[in-house]
C-alpha cells in the first residue's frame, strides 16, 4: 500500500495546531486505555499452568519421526501415524465416536471415508474421540486437527512439525486435560461433551472435514449440527512470528468476542489477534482464511466455529518445518487459551443473528 504524502499546502502555524490536537487526543486514549484495555501486550512473555512442554515436544517428535515420512494421507506414514494417535487417544481415556467394525468390539477410533482427487477415487481415514459430560447433556463442542502433510516431495521429506503435527499435539494435551478435571469440584456444573477429531486429508482439499460434516448431517447422528456449541480448529499453532501472537479467525460468528478473547487470554497473557494479516511483501500470497483450513466445512453447514493459527512462515510447506523450531512455551500457552473455550460459559458463545 502506498502511503499519500503530506500536504505541503498547510501553512506552518496550522501543522502545529494539528500536531498540539493529536497529542492532547493520544495522551487521553492512553490514559482511557490504561484503565479500560485489559487485553495482553504482544511483547508480554506468555505463561502456562498445566500444559507440559516436554510432552508438547514429545508428541511431535514422534509425529515427524522418518519413519511416519511425512505423514501423506494414503501411506504407510499415515498409517502410523494413525496408529500413534490411537494409543494416544486410549491413554487419555476417549472413546470412540462410533461402534467398532472390528472383531470382539476392540477400541477403534477410525471412520474411513472416500474422496476424488484428481480423477480417482482415494481413501482417507479420520479419528474421532469422544468425552462425554458426567452429568447428561445435549450440549456439544469439539476439537480439531489435521495430522496428514505432504510427505515426500523432490526426494525430502517435509516432517511438517508446525503444519500440523502442533496442532494435533496440543489437542492431545487438551483432551488429556479434560478428563482430568471430568469429575473434579471445579468444573462441577454441566458441561457439554467433548469430541476430538484428528483429520486426514486436509491438505489435498479439506476432505476430512468434510467427511466430519458429512456424519454430523446423518439424521441419526449423535451429536447434530445443532448441538454443536463451538468448533475449534487447530492449524499450524507453534511458530510466532511479528507480532508475537496467535491469530483467531471467527469474529464474525459471536457477538462477544472481546470477552471470550479477554477470558482466554487472563491468565497466560498471550496475544490474541482477530484476523490474520495481509500478505507482506512478495514472499507470502495472500491467504483466504475462511477456506483455509477445516473449519470451512463446518462455516458451510452452519456450526460455530473459531480458528487457532499463526501465518504461513519461511518454513512453510518445506523439508524445514521441524519440532526444534517449534516455540514450545507459546504453543504450551495456545494449549490452554483453546483449553478454555470448553469450559467457558455458554452464554459467552452466543452467536449473532
Amino acid at each position: 500500500m502506498r502511503y499519500p504524502a503530506a500536504v505541503q499546502e498547510h501553512s506552518l502555524n496550522k501543522v502545529r495546531l494539528i500536531t498540539h490536537i493529536l497529542s492532547a487526543i493520544t495522551l487521553i486514549t492512553l490514559i482511557s486505555g490504561c484503565a479500560t484495555d485489559t487485553s495482553p501486550s504482544c511483547r508480554a512473555r506468555v505463561t502456562s499452568d498445566w500444559a507440559n512442554t516436554k510432552d508438547l515436544k514429545s508428541d511431535i517428535s514422534q509425529l515427524t519421526s522418518p519413519a511416519l515420512q511425512g505423514r501423506k494421507t494414503g501411506t504407510r506414514g499415515a498409517k502410523l501415524s494413525r496408529e500413534f494417535i490411537s494409543v494416544r487417544f486410549a491413554q487419555i481415556g476417549l472413546t470412540p465416536w462410533l461402534p467398532s467394525s472390528g472383531p470382539d468390539n476392540a477400541v477403534d477410533y477410525a471412520i474411513p471415508f472416500s474422496y476424488d482427487y484428481q480423477f480417482s477415487q482415494r481413501q482417507g481415514v479420520n479419528l474421532v474421540g469422544v468425552l462425554k459430560s458426567p452429568t447428561p447433556s445435549s450440549r456439544w463442542r469439539i476439537v480439531i486437527a489435521h495430522y496428514d502433510h505432504l510427505g515426500k516431495k523432490a526426494g525430502k521429506v517435509h516432517p511438517g512439525a508446525d503444519d500440523n503435527a502442533s496442532g494435533v499435539a496440543a489437542m492431545l494435551q487438551i483432551a488429556a486435560q479434560s478428563a482430568a478435571m471430568l469429575h473434579s469440584e471445579e468444573h462441577n456444573t454441566e458441561r457439554a461433551n467433548l469430541m476430538f477429531v484428528a483429520t486426514d486429508a486436509e491438505e489435498p482439499g479439506l476432505f476430512g472435514g468434510y467427511a466430519l460434516v458429512e456424519r454430523l448431517n446423518n439424521p441419526a447422528s449423535i451429536p447434530s449440527g445443532e448441538q454443536i456449541e463451538l468448533a475449534i480448529n487447530l492449524d499450524m499453532i507453534g511458530r510466532p512470528g511479528r507480532p508475537y501472537a496467535i491469530y483467531l479467525e471467527g469474529k464474525r460468528g459471536f457477538k462477544n468476542f472481546n470477552q471470550i478473547r479477554q477470558r482466554i487470554t487472563a491468565e497466560n497473557s498471550l496475544c490474541i489477534k482477530a484476523n490474520h494479516p495481509g500478505a507482506l511483501g512478495r514472499e507470502l500470497k495472500r491467504v483466504d482464511w475462511l477456506r483455509a483450513s477445516d473449519h470451512y466445512p463446518l462455516h458451510k453447514a452452519g456450526i460455530p466455529w473459531l480458528y487457532f493459527g499463526v501465518p504461513p512462515h519461511r518454513d512453510y510447506h518445506a523439508p524445514t518445518d521441524t519440532t526444534e523450531k517449534i516455540d514450545l512455551k507459546f504453543l504450551a500457552a495456545v494449549t490452554e487459551s483453546a483449553y478454555q473455550l470448553l469450559i467457558i460459559n455458554s452464554l459467552l458463545l452466543q452467536n449473532t443473528p
